[in-house]
């Protein structure tokens, strides 16, 4: 069996943390992608997908969780 090319376990992330305009944008994402695996996106405007791309291409940092590439 191939290990994973990238594994998300937990994935949390908030703007703004502990301020009345806080907003969490992502709450526990877990992903697994395995080698040659195509993988799509889709959600509304806003619902995080920007942000856990950043996450996962390690130019960002969850506020919880583990990245595994």
């Amino acid at each position: 069996m191939n290990d994973p090319v990238l594994r998300l376990s937990g994935i949390s992330k908030a703007y703004n943390a502990g301020l009345p305009n806080e907003v969490s944008v992502l709450r526990g994402i877990d992903l697994t992608v395995a080698p040659g695996e195509v993988v799509a996106l889709v959600a509304p405007s806003g619902a995080g997908k920007s942000t856990l791309l950043h996450i996962a291409g390690l130019l960002d940092t969850p506020d919880s969780g583990t990245v595994e590439i």
